[in-house]
């Protein structure tokens, strides 16, 4: 399995562009009243993931609760065949292993490194245990637990019957936001195998987002070049997940 590595500060490179003033900074932890601040991070552990790095696997245990900043998880649920579709992405918007919230203790999708970037981790059982004592990250955990539903629930009707194209324009969209940086480290490869398609399907999508000027594509890195016209070129069920979490969360 790939390991986690100490924080290392990246080069930064000509794509590097924030996409906000709170870009590497997970929201859920953010503004946190300082009592229940002192007691998560003294929980706290930065890590560097890389693409791959796998958090948890199919019936494992849920050793740590991961708070990516600049990171980028997916959730994929495997099939018998051994190949996976993803079914939810999170990044500074939320963490992982909230399936301890209803005290289940093992993952059931397989939980891994999508975008590589910095996450903070906590021990689940010390993170479990300290919970009570921070009930406004309690409230924001629970309230993300939903919208993790609701985006599954939504992202399952989008694989059914949206053409790639749009499906794609959303999944960059979404990893755009949970990156919190407009250029990520991407493969087609990678992309193929979250959407659930062939590799010469994610090939003819990223062209056609390309040659409209969307996005920019090189040596294993995508760019959003044109946030509205990806938009556009989403189907409407970007939309309506961003509606939902500001509902939900308030960001």
């Amino acid at each position: 399995m790939v390991q986690a590595a100490p924080v290392q500060r990246e080069a930064v490179n000509d794509w590097d562009t924030a996409l906000d003033a709170d870009s590497g900074y997970n929201r859920l932890l953010h503004s946190l009243p300082p009592d229940e601040a002192a007691i998560i991070d003294s929980l706290l552990e930065p890590v560097d993931l890389e693409t791959g790095y796998e958090i948890a696997g199919p019936g494992e245990p849920i050793e740590w609760v991961h708070f990516p900043d600049t990171a980028v998880l997916s959730l994929i649920t495997i099939m018998a065949g051994g190949g996976g579709i993803e079914s939810l992405t999170t990044g500074r918007d939320g963490l992982s292993g909230f399936a301890l919230l209803t005290g289940c203790t093992t993952s059931f999708p397989r939980v891994v490194c999508q975008v590589p970037g910095r996450s903070r981790r906590a021990p689940a059982s010390s993170f479990m245990d300290a919970l009570p004592r921070m009930p406004e990250l309690h409230k924001r955990v629970l309230r993300y637990s939903q919208l993790a539903f609701d985006v599954a629930s939504q992202s399952a009707a989008c694989n059914r019957v949206h053409v790639t194209e749009e499906r794609c324009a959303r999944w960059l969209l979404l990893s755009q936001d949970r990156a919190g940086r407009r250029e990520f480290k991407l493969t087609q490869v990678f992309l193929a195998q979250m959407l659930g398609v062939r590799r010469p399907a994610v090939t003819v999508a990223i062209g056609i987002l390309e040659r409209s000027g969307l996005i920019e594509h090189r040596r294993g890195r995508i760019r959003v070049s044109d946030r509205d016209g990806l938009e556009r070129a989403s189907c409407e069920c970007y939309g309506l997940i961003r509606a939902r979490q500001m509902e939900l969360m308030g960001f």
